[in-house]
C-alpha cells in the first residue's frame, strides 16, 4: 500500500489577525472570505520575504493550523469532518480544492523537505536563452517567474514564463505549466489574444509570449479620460478574444480585468491560459483548478445556503456572466457587484440583487440603451437567460455598436 505523503504548513509562515488600514485587496481566492466579518479576518504572512500572501477567514485559518505538525490530506479531511460533526463527503470536494490551491501557493509544503528543494531559482538578467535575452524580473512566484526579455538580433520585445519549481510537487504542476502552452500552440491565432512565440520543455523550461504591455484593462478604463466610443471598441476586442476561444470549444478559466491588458497601441490583449481547458472534457474539468475573482464569480458557482464557491467548474455562459461585468467596468468605471465589501455581502448580491444597470460613461456620455441590454442579459442571474457563448455575446455587442457609430456619423 503506498504511503500518503505527508503536509506541514512552514514555520516561515505566520498566522496573525488583519489590522484595520490594511483593507482588503490582499491576495486570496473568494473562498478565503466566506463567512469572514469585521475581526475574523486573518493574514497569512510569508516572514522570509514580508510579504502578505493571503487573506483568510476564521475557518481556514484552523484548516492551516492542523498541518502545524505534518499529516495527510486524508487525515485533515477527516479531523476538518468531526469538527464539523458531518461526513468526509460532505465536504471533501471543497477541502481538497483547497488543498490543492494552498499546495500550488507554497502555502503547504511536504514534510520533511528541504527548503532548497522547493525553493525558486532566478535567471540572470543578461542570460540568454534560445533567441531571448533574459531582462528584468517582473513577477517571482513560487512555481513560475516572469521576465521581460528581447529577441536577440531584432531586439522585439517579449515575455518569459519560466518553470522554476523543484522538488515533489514539480512533477504534477509542470505538466499543468506544459499543459497551458500546449492549448495555446494548439489555437489559431487571433489579433486579440497574446501569443506563444516559443516553447521549451527541456531544462529550464519556459515559454516565450509576446509582449502585452504594462496595462491592465482595469487600470485603463478607471485612470484614464476616455470616449464613449473608445470604450466601446475596448469591450469589443475583449470579446472577441472570448469569442475565439469558445468558438474553438475552449474555457479561459479566469476571466478578469487583470487578465486583459491594453498594449502600449491601446489593443486588447488576453492572457494567462493556466487554467484554460476543453468545454467539452469532463477529465480536464476535474483535474484543472478552477479560477476566478469574487467580483467576477458567477452566481451559479455560489451554494445559496452556505454562499461558499461550488466545486462545480463554470461553463461558457458562465464566462459570459464575467464578460459581462468586464463590460460593465470598461464602460462606466465601476464593477456592478463592488468587491471592497465582506464575501457573504458579495456572494449574496450576486446570487440575489439585480445587476444595476450601465447608464453614465465617467466622462458624462449616456451610454446607449441597447449596449446596456445586452450588458443586463449578460449578466442575468439564470445562465440559461444570458447568450450562449462570447460568439453570440460579440455579436450583439457588435451590432449595436455599429448603430452608435451610425448615430455619430448622423449627428457629429
Amino acid at each position: 500500500m503506498r504511503q500518503q505523503r505527508l503536509y506541514v504548513f512552514p514555520e516561515y509562515f505566520e498566522l496573525r489577525p488583519l489590522s484595520e488600514d490594511e483593507g482588503s485587496n490582499l491576495l486570496g481566492g473568494s473562498e478565503a472570505l466566506t463567512g469572514a466579518s469585521v475581526g475574523e479576518r486573518f493574514v497569512v504572512e510569508n516572514t522570509r520575504d514580508n510579504q502578505h500572501c493571503y487573506l483568510v477567514n476564521l475557518a481556514i485559518k484552523s484548516y492551516l493550523e492542523l498541518f502545524r505538525q505534518p499529516r495527510s490530506e486524508e487525515a485533515a479531511l477527516e479531523e476538518l469532518a468531526r469538527q464539523a460533526g458531518c461526513p468526509t463527503e460532505a465536504i471533501a470536494p471543497t477541502v481538497r480544492t483547497f488543498f490543492q490551491r494552498m499546495r500550488r501557493a507554497g502555502v503547504l509544503r511536504s514534510a520533511g523537505t528541504d527548503l532548497q528543494e522547493e525553493s525558486t531559482w532566478a535567471l540572470t538578467p543578461g542570460q540568454v536563452l534560445g533567441e531571448y535575452r533574459v531582462g528584468a524580473l517582473i513577477v517571482d512566484k513560487v512555481d513560475v517567474a516572469l521576465h521581460h526579455a528581447r529577441q536577440v538580433g531584432t531586439g522585439l520585445p517579449a515575455v518569459l514564463k519560466v518553470f522554476v519549481l523543484q522538488g515533489p510537487r514539480a512533477k504534477r504542476e509542470r505538466e499543468l505549466f506544459e499543459r497551458e502552452f500546449s492549448l495555446m500552440a494548439g489555437l489559431a491565432p487571433h489579433e486579440n489574444i497574446c501569443r506563444l512565440l516559443a516553447f521549451h520543455a527541456g531544462e529550464p523550461c519556459y515559454a516565450v509570449l509576446e509582449y502585452a504591455g504594462t496595462t491592465p484593462i482595469r487600470r485603463a478604463t478607471t485612470n484614464v479620460c476616455l470616449s464613449l466610443p473608445e470604450r466601446v471598441r475596448i469591450g469589443a476586442e475583449a470579446l472577441a478574444a472570448l469569442a475565439h476561444l469558445h468558438h474553438h470549444g475552449l474555457l479561459h478559466g479566469d476571466v478578469h480585468s487583470r487578465n486583459f491588458m491594453l498594449t502600449d497601441e491601446h489593443r486588447v490583449k488576453l492572457i494567462d491560459f493556466g487554467l484554460a481547458r476543453r468545454s467539452s472534457d469532463a477529465a480536464e474539468a476535474s483535474s484543472v483548478p478552477h479560477g476566478g475573482l469574487p467580483a467576477f464569480m458567477p452566481p451559479e458557482r455560489i451554494e445559496p445556503g452556505s454562499l461558499s464557491i461550488s466545486s462545480r467548474p463554470g461553463d461558457m455562459r458562465s464566462e459570459v456572466f464575467q464578460l459581462g461585468v468586464l463590460l460593465h467596468l470598461i464602460l462606466t468605471s465601476q464593477e456592478p457587484f463592488p468587491e471592497k465589501v465582506l464575501w457573504r455581502r458579495l456572494a449574496q448580491s450576486i446570487r440575489a440583487q439585480p445587476a444595476p444597470r450601465a447608464v453614465w460613461a465617467p466622462e458624462g456620455e449616456r451610454i446607449p440603451d441597447a449596449l446596456a441590454d445586452v450588458i443586463g442579459r449578460a449578466l442575468a442571474k439564470v445562465p440559461e437567460e444570458r447568450f450562449p457563448s462570447a460568439v453570440e455575446l460579440l455579436e450583439a455587442w457588435r451590432r449595436d455598436a455599429r448603430t452608435l457609430r451610425a448615430r455619430e456619423r448622423a449627428h457629429p
